[in-house]
């Protein structure tokens, strides 16, 4: 079959017809927008995580490769300048129809925080940075809401402190130079107290007004013979050390009510007995007590040992695990040495440390461990130049007494206190308080202050507001100092810790004024007969009363 040439055309116009259309291209928009607040850098954005862009100006800004009609977009900032913060607004869509032009990157000075931590806090804090005030209310760590750029300055203040606490900050002013983190709070008990304040309660005896030894009968559960040594509050309940009926009552707490009874007795197998001994369970004139928190030390005074307790008694014939001074917990023999003891009316337990004023061998013993066995030999001596010597007053060591003391020796000390930085031994027979500034780490090392004294060298006794007459125990908040000030009948409060010679007390309790030495016979509320202990739990501030035969509690305003 022949097809003419009107034929061949007819046949390619069709089969041209039957062809689909090359479709065009997709139209293609371009992705930017506006950078503002770069300054001194260069910023690099990217587009989708593929395409990079680099400025070092503030303007316009568009991506080299445009996105086709319809995709999606992501703006991103993938580096700054050192000093600087950049954010991205309007980043992310989709390409519709159109040049994106209305992505935002903005530029502005790197900021840093501004923090720290706090610790002891008791209530509710509240510091400030500028106009912001940051309310605290548990320990730990704390940061500010603003944020300050490098170079700037910055001082934080304390607005205020809980009740019954004062919060001291250190480092809290400088220049930022990055995050502050520095910044460190410290909150202390305070005690409002009023000079010769009446106490609130009194234990051992039914009344203010009287002071006889077992309430002038037989021992009991709401009875004092001669209480003498720090109490203790541990684990929700009070000890007390009833000397001369050789005990420690437990109590559930401290006392809100006149003559309140004890839960249970160590040293005693009940109430109505005060025999002494030296066995594991029994006490001979038991004097200062102390706790960590989990754990309860006995200074067992006649025993010549210091007896610790695995954890807190809660219950009559609780006994001890392990003793200091004695080779075994039914022995009680004297010694000077360095595993020894000879009378300790003091102990301290507390910053990993345990601390035993040896009054009888004129030293402080220094364990820089909680012990693990029976005698375990001290790793520092205080008041000695070595733990063979037991001499009072002997700086030499040479085994005699000095004609005047000095800042290295002790005669009979009988209370000690650290906060684990700061140390305070009462040095009894030489009528002083001796301080280290920082704790010390050599036998026979110096005191760096001294209280009830002018100097080291003297040893005179006094009734003044920055002397003292055979002083007996202490304890201290961190920020407020008291010492029982045995002989005057008072106990002295220094509202500042002491950091120079001879510095002067600020309040008195148990006298009407600083030169009064009035011994409370008959006893009253707010006197006292040779004051021999105290203990601090805010807010009652608890003291035995030895020659009442009482424990007086008085409580903070």
């Amino acid at each position: 079959m022949r097809m003419g040439r009107l034929g061949v055309l007819v046949l390619a116009t069709l089969v041209a017809a039957c062809e689909e259309p090359t479709p065009a291209p997709p139209a293609k928009y371009s992705v930017g927008g506006t950078l503002s607040g770069l300054s001194g850098g260069a910023l690099t954005l990217q587009l989708n995580g593929q395409q990079s862009l680099t400025r070092s100006a503030n303007g316009p800004f568009s991506f080299e490769t445009p996105l086709e009609d319809g995709r999606d977009y992501a703006v991103t900032v993938a580096s700054a300048p050192a000093e600087q913060e950049c954010s991205v607004e309007g980043g992310t869509g989709k390409v519709a129809g159109g040049d994106v032009s209305s992505v935002q990157v903005r530029c502005a000075a790197r900021t840093y925080s501004v923090g720290g931590t706090v610790e002891g806090l008791r209530g509710a804090l509240e510091l400030s940075l500028g106009s912001e005030r940051l309310q605290v209310t548990a320990n730990g760590g704390f940061t500010f809401t603003t944020k300050l750029p490098r170079g700037a300055t910055y001082s934080v203040g304390v607005e205020t402190s809980p009740a019954g606490q004062r919060c001291t900050l250190s480092n809290g002013a400088g220049t930022v130079a990055g995050d502050v983190t520095n910044l460190s709070v410290r909150c202390l008990d305070w005690y409002t107290l009023d000079t010769h304040q009446a106490a609130s309660v009194v234990i051992g005896q039914k009344d203010f007004t009287s002071g006889f030894p077992h309430q002038a009968d037989s021992a009991g559960a709401n009875t004092l013979d001669g209480p003498l040594g720090n109490p203790v509050l541990a684990g929700g309940r009070l000890y007390l050390s009833d000397q001369n009926s050789s005990r420690v009552l437990g109590f559930n707490g401290v006392p809100s009510a006149n003559d309140a009874s004890a839960a249970f007795v160590l040293g005693q197998p009940d109430f109505t007995s005060v025999e002494a001994g030296s066995g594991q369970g029994n006490l001979d004139g038991p004097a200062g007590l102390a706790s960590d928190g989990t754990r309860l030390a006995v200074a067992d005074y006649r025993n010549n040992r210091v007896l610790l307790y695995p954890a807190l008694p809660a219950s009559t014939g609780a006994t001890p695990t392990l003793v200091l001074g004695q080779p075994a917990l039914d022995t009680h023999a004297e010694d000077c040495g360095r595993d020894d003891l000879r009378l300790p009316k003091d102990v301290f337990l507390g910053h990993g440390k345990v601390l035993v004023a040896d009054s009888g061998n004129n030293r402080v013993l220094v364990w820089n461990t909680f012990p693990t066995a029976n005698a375990a030999p001290a790793e520092l001596v205080l008041g000695q130049q070595s733990f063979e010597s037991c001499a009072p007053n002997d700086a030499t060591g040479d085994g005699t007494e000095d004609a005047t003391p000095s800042a290295s020796t002790l005669f009979s000390p009988t209370g000690v206190w650290t906060d684990g930085t700061r140390l305070a031994v009462v040095d009894t027979a030489n009528s002083r308080v001796l301080l280290w500034n920082r704790f010390p780490t050599e036998n026979g090392q110096a005191a760096d202050v001294v209280l009830g004294q002018a100097d080291f060298t003297s040893r005179a006794t006094g009734t003044t507001a920055s002397s003292l007459r055979i002083p007996s125990y202490i304890a201290s908040t961190g920020l407020q100092l008291f010492v029982a000030d045995n002989q005057n009948n008072r106990v002295l409060v220094w509202n500042q810790f002491p950091t120079a010679n001879g510095v002067a007390a600020e309040l008195v309790l148990g006298q009407p004024d600083f030169t009064s030495d009035t011994e409370a016979s008959p006893p009253n509320a707010s006197g006292f007969s040779q004051p021999a202990g105290i203990l601090l739990a805010w807010p009652h501030v608890v003291v035995p009363d030895a020659s009442n035969n009482r424990v007086l509690v008085f409580t903070s305003r």
